[in-house]
């Protein structure tokens, strides 16, 4: 997770340098690419964790989360304008594409429940999630300065389950798993200035904590900023 946090953070700075600069050019970067990084933050949901084994009243399966990411598209060139089967269009109107990589916080769900011997004891679970992940995106412009996208790539989940039990520390049981998964997401982004662009979306990780009594499927509804090079 730090290593991931870092790098994007490393990644921001140097975009903020390169945009300063004017462009991508000067390190050998196309004109018609464009590198971006960025931060959001909103609900998520592990869907299915209130089922987790003994795990039966007051459960919380919302939490805060976040993510950060980086990412490079491409757009089409011509001078700005395209030649389409229908005519000449500018590229800012064409469909692009590009690829973004990130990590995702899902937060932690909690349960209440029973443990031991004929279910006994009272017990607390809970299960930390968060992902990181390597997804294609393609944008669709519907507006002056907005545009739809949608993604979809792997998530490698990494998922922390926990049993305290506090009439006998002997039960607790702490679990650590990993696994892939498919990763699905889509959303709008609100272009500001040159640099800076506003994006809500949802994204859902399917299969996290796969073989285990925590699996479920993991959702996030987030808000945040974009900054880009030109």
């Amino acid at each position: 997770m730090k290593t991931m946090i870092s790098c994007s953070l490393a990644g921001l700075a140097l975009l903020a340098n390169v945009a300063n600069a004017g462009g991508m050019e000067g390190y050998g970067v196309p004109s018609n690419v464009s590198l971006y990084g960025g931060a959001s933050a909103g609900m998520a949901n592990q869907e299915g964790a209130c089922s987790a084994a003994n795990a039966s009243s007051n459960c919380d399966d919302s939490a805060g989360g976040y993510k950060v990411f980086v990412g490079s598209r491409v757009t089409p060139q011509g001078n700005g304008l395209v030649a389409t089967p229908t005519g000449v269009m500018p590229s800012s109107s064409l469909p692009t594409l590009g690829v973004e990589a990130g990590y995702l916080d899902f937060g932690a769900s909690t349960a209440d429940g029973k443990a031991g011997r004929a279910d006994i004891f009272d017990a607390n679970f809970s299960s930390d999630l968060s992902a990181s992940y390597l997804a294609g995106v393609g944008y669709v412009p519907v507006a002056p300065r907005t545009e739809l996208l949608g993604k979809a790539g792997a998530a490698f989940w990494k998922q922390n389950g926990k049993r305290e039990v506090l009439q006998d520390t002997d039960l607790n049981i702490e679990t650590s798993n990993s696994g892939v998964g498919l990763l699905l997401g889509g959303g709008a982004q609100y272009k500001v200035s040159d640099n800076l662009s506003v994006r809500g979306e949802y994204e859902h990780v399917f299969g996290t904590a796969s073989d285990t009594s925590y699996e479920s499927d993991a959702g996030m509804y987030s808000i945040g900023a974009v900054f880009s090079t030109f």
